[in-house]
């Protein structure tokens, strides 16, 4: 079935803003969601990603969140880097511009690394949250595919549909991850609402047995916190991190700032494999070892 953006959003398509002017050539469609389509542009030489959104008052909303957040003196300044409206088929579609990151998703980083990385993606997550927090705000719909991982366990955050003021209801959610699921808050935008996806993400990424897909099917009064505390027990790296996730599935954080600060007690001392780290420093230092080497002898000959 053809959709409204196949034309518009297909390789080489060009897309002018309507009122900053701007011109973006489509690369390809890096995705769509239930809130809108993504695709990764080039203008000149610069490579950013694109979202135009299907509804244009939740689009806004969206826009007007993400800039309030990338004003700030954090990661985020600049994030955004322009926000029009374009024509498709005579209508008028709202779209804004932001970074383009380079990363694969979570699962596949682990799964190529080892699980041990999560203590320095963890660390890394927590921040970005606190400093979405810190701007008024709490991400909403926090999951394994509205981030990325990049570099050594760099994270960055790329759907932010879900983001909303606190205070104010969830608008975006994906269940699994979501406190109100598993009976166990509102659906308020609050840091423990954020908090508690956290611990589900980590949980749904360390679960070897792949048991989310299970608990969707289950009735709302049969989810319990012994499902979830079950996958802490059998996994190393998971039963490590139980005290801090424990916490942040029964809401007992405040805010994201003291939950980091205890993530940070908990993981003091912990490493990421050895041999994943260090292996492309022995290879520098061997290289220039052979380096200096040379040089020496070519000097005293």
């Amino acid at each position: 079935m053809t959709t409204w953006y196949d034309e518009a959003f297909r390789p080489g398509a060009v897309i002018k803003g309507k009122w900053n002017g701007h011109v973006y050539v489509v690369e390809r469609l890096l995705g769509a969601g239930s809130n809108g389509i993504v695709a990764l542009v080039r203008r000149g030489n610069a490579r950013f990603a694109l979202k135009a959104g299907y509804e244009t008052v939740d689009h806004q909303s969206e826009i007007n969140s993400l800039l309030a957040i990338s004003m700030k003196e954090n990661s985020f300044k600049n994030f955004l880097i322009d926000s029009d409206d374009m024509m498709i088929q005579g209508k008028g579609i709202s779209f804004y511009v932001m970074r383009y990151i380079e990363g694969v998703t979570l699962s596949e980083f682990i799964h190529k690394r080892s699980q041990d990385w999560i203590y320095v993606i963890g660390t890394n997550l927590l921040r970005k949250l606190t400093e979405i927090h810190r701007s008024g705000y709490v991400f909403g719909d926090l999951k394994v595919e509205n981030m990325i991982v990049s570099n050594y366990g760099d994270v960055d955050l790329i759907d932010f549909g879900g983001v909303s003021p606190k205070g104010r209801a969830i608008k975006q959610l994906t269940e699994v991850y979501d406190r109100g699921f598993w009976n166990m808050g509102e659906r308020v935008a609050e840091e423990s609402y954020d908090l508690f996806s956290f611990a589900i993400l980590l949980l749904k990424t360390l679960d070897h047995r792949k048991r989310f897909a299970g608990f969707i099917k289950t009735l709302p009064q049969n989810r319990e916190l012994d499902q979830l505390t079950s996958i802490m027990r059998e996994n190393p790296v998971a039963a490590q991190l139980a005290p801090f996730l424990n916490k942040a599935l029964r809401g007992e954080f405040n805010t994201s700032e003291e939950a980091i600060v205890e993530w940070k007690k908990l993981i003091a001392g912990k490493k990421v494999a050895q041999s994943t780290l260090k292996m492309p420093w022995l290879k520098i230092c061997f290289a220039a070892s052979i380096f200096i080497c040379g040089a020496t002898i070519y000097m005293y000959w």
